[in-house]
């Protein structure tokens, strides 16, 4: 009844003062919160008929356009009102939170820092200034704001949320434990923030705790379908032991069974991160699990196998004499393997017969690699942030060939993939393992890595060159490298083992064959980087249990900078290539200084990347284990002698520079099956199996490396 009364004696001062414009404004308000949003706008209206310069009017209006989404007008209207009251703190932080879904986060944040600079204690104002610097990536700032916030408004839950995501992102899972216990303490049916709390305990390991909070949060939302799949589908980045990565896979298999009956359904994909990346490492065929998560996906989530208008009907590009055009798509196109890997395929391609578009994913952590990768090409774009505008901008290309680098290292290029936006799609070796997809068409490997039988791990149509579908530019050798092991923190005396890959490479197998060579070499360390976030903690921890001795042979370096890093690989006397998902970057850089990667070629193309690089250069005395015990004797027995590692170091180097960096001769095939796709899909078809470019001698004419 009051709001009723209010309503009624305002409607009556309005009446009695037609020109009195905050008569208006004031009816528009109450009009406002009793949701009569189309005659609270025609108050503000009238308001400002009356006085043009009202700038409450002109806020409150700046808040109606936003209600209804009409994100350019509020913009303008906030604006108005700021050019009136420039002192207006609402009003810049209003402005902010606009320019902030209008993707202009650089000016948000200075919105909000001006509204700050008037009102110190506007606790929304460090909370939405919080919110933009993370959507920047700026997570340290965030945090610091999140907790500015929470300094004024201690009970604040959607901070305290917020920090703990913020704290999430940046690996400091302990905190981020500690942020969402105070929220639940505050508000403990809050679903959302179990959830959340569920993805921190997975980043610390503590998987059984994890699943309970994925399941709480789905008994307080049990409609809620992205509850459903976090429960279900949860991976352990640092597993135990084998019995751990058997029990794990097959509860996420039976998980995917389990949600084809779960309750709700997901309208937004990147709401959730389906953990396949990690089924690459545990050395098993995906190809089933792959698909069955495809299938999940595309029945239950919505929009995802949206197709471009012009790929019904489509026409070859030879047909009017046109210039193929290819899109790169990934988040990875940066200062990353990824971009590392395919900026010369992007500088190289001919332009007298490819037209080369970068696309690059919202999360996409642009620097200055990126900015040089996309003067290269001859248009450059960022998507935007929901996957319905994603695929809309990218079907407004037109492409001919869409290439995705890598698909499954992100869950936006894995989402985005579900689309048929071109003609034709192909991903490859960037996230070596089947997308699982059928709107894949090809999947871009080399024959020197894939086994004979490799056909039978892809759903896409496997194309093997006969080059490693790489063009890595030789970087510099770095200042850095006349630093002296003392000066880079390592031993001074004894055989340095070099394994510098991310720590979920480590497969437990992997560990009786570093125990073997620390028990060989009681004189030798091993080195690793540090992980990320609790990665080094979790193995270590493995360790404890099953390899002690790893813990006192082992030397663990902290994340530097790329030339340190380099300084501290050419001391390195030979480097150990992780089994079953083997190295990729790191592989180049050794190469640099020649330096010798002990290796082992496993059963999938992911584990034999070193051998198949050795066998492109051509070098004989390759230290290439053909059985998984030969590895460890060969390694120190390599290590035991400096002449054979010289003379390694001058071949290798050598044969590198001819025949692995900045390879054109991968681009010119790359460039072939290009056209061969798109003369095969001019007609209706795909590439034969089986399909490979006629250009190199055949990889059976080279040096074998085995079977293993």
């Amino acid at each position: 009844m009051q709001g009723k009364d209010t309503l009624a004696a305002l409607q009556k001062s309005a009446e009695l003062l037609p020109d009195d414009a905050e008569a208006h404004n004031n009816l528009g308000d109450i009009l406002y919160d009793l949701g009569r949003l189309d005659e609270a706008e025609a108050c503000y209206r009238r308001a400002l008929q009356i006085n043009p310069d009202y700038a409450e009017a002109h806020y409150n209006l700046g808040f109606t356009h936003k209600v209804f989404g009409r994100l350019d007008k509020a913009e303008a209207s906030y604006r108005r009102a700021l050019a009136i009251n420039p002192d207006y703190v609402k009003a810049h932080v209003n402005l902010g939170a606009v320019l902030q879904d209008l993707g202009q986060l650089d000016a948000a944040v200075a919105s909000y820092r001006r509204a700050l600079a008037i009102e110190p204690g506007y606790v929304v104002a460090h909370y939405n200034l919080g919110f933009s610097l993370r959507a920047l990536g700026q997570l340290d700032g965030a945090v610091a704001s999140y907790r500015r916030a929470l300094a004024i408004k201690p009970d604040y839950v959607e901070a305290l949320i917020n920090l703990g995501s913020a704290l999430n992102d940046l690996g400091q899972f302990d905190a981020a434990v500690a942020s969402y216990a105070q929220a639940l303490a505050i508000k403990p049916d809050y679903a959302e923030v179990h959830s959340s709390l569920g993805a921190a305990l997975q980043g610390l390991g503590q998987l059984d705790d994890a699943v309970a909070s994925y399941s709480k949060a789905l008994e307080l939302q049990p409609h809620a379908l992205k509850h459903a799949i976090n429960a279900y589908l949860v991976l352990p980045v640092i597993p135990e032991n084998l019995e751990a990565i058997i029990a794990w896979r097959e509860r996420y298999q039976t998980g995917i069974a389990a949600l084809m009956n779960a309750k709700g359904t997901l309208k937004e994909p990147g709401e959730v991160n389906p953990s396949s990346f990690y089924l690459a490492y545990h050395n098993c065929n995906d190809r089933k699990v792959m698909e069955a998560l495809y299938r999940f996906f595309r029945a239950r989530v919505e929009g995802l196998t949206a197709t471009a208008p012009h790929v019904p009907s489509w026409q070859s590009p030879a047909t009017s004499g046109q210039r193929i055009r290819v899109g790169f798509l990934s988040e990875f196109l940066v200062d990353h393997t990824i971009g590392k890997h395919y900026k010369g395929f992007i500088q190289h391609l001919d332009r007298s017969r490819f037209e080369v578009v970068v696309i690059h994913t919202p999360k996409s952590k642009q620097d200055s690699f990126s900015q040089n990768l996309d003067a290269l090409a001859d248009k450059a774009l960022t998507l935007p942030a929901h996957l319905e505008g994603q695929q809309q901008a990218v079907a407004e290309e037109k492409l001919d060939v869409l290439f995705y680098p890598d698909i499954g290292m992100a869950p936006s290029t894995y989402f985005l993939a579900y689309a048929r936006l071109a003609p034709i799609q192909a991903t490859s070796w960037g996230h070596p393992d089947t997308s699982g997809l059928d709107t894949m068409d090809y999947y871009v490997s080399s024959a020197a890595t894939e086994p004979e039988d490799a056909e039978a791990y892809y759903t896409e149509r496997l194309i093997r060159l006969n080059r490693l579908p790489c063009y890595y530019y030789r970087a510099p050798i770095a200042s850095t490298q006349a630093l002296t092991r003392e000066e880079l923190g390592l031993p001074e005396t004894g055989t340095l083992y070099g394994c510098p890959q991310s720590l979920f490479k480590l497969h437990p197998d992997f560990d009786a064959v570093l125990v073997a060579i620390a028990e060989g070499d009681p004189m030798g360390r091993i080195v690793l980087p540090e992980g990320k976030h609790s990665w080094t903690a979790q193995l270590k921890a493995r360790w404890s249990r099953t390899a002690p001795i790893l813990l006192e042979r082992i030397l663990f370096l902290p994340i530097m900078p790329w030339d340190r890093f380099m300084a501290v690989m050419a001391h390195m006397d030979l480097m150990l290539d992780p089994i079953h998902f083997g190295s990729g970057n790191t592989l180049y850089d050794a190469m640099i200084n020649g330096t010798p990667v002990v290796t082992w070629p496993g059963r999938f193309a992911r584990g034999r990347n070193v051998a198949a690089a050795y066998r492109q250069m051509g070098v004989a005395d390759a230290p290439i284990a053909l059985r998984l015990e030969d590895y460890a004797p060969l390694a120190l027995a390599l290590g035991r002698d400096p002449e054979r590692r010289r003379a390694l170091r001058q071949t290798s180097r050598e044969a590198a520079e001819r025949e692995l960096f900045e390879d054109v001769r991968a681009v010119r095939e790359f460039e072939i099956f290009l056209e061969a796709a798109v003369d095969a899909a001019g007609r209706g078809e795909k590439l034969p199996v089986g399909w490979r470019p006629d250009m190199t001698p055949p990889v059976s004419s080279l040096p074998a490396i085995g079977k293993p």
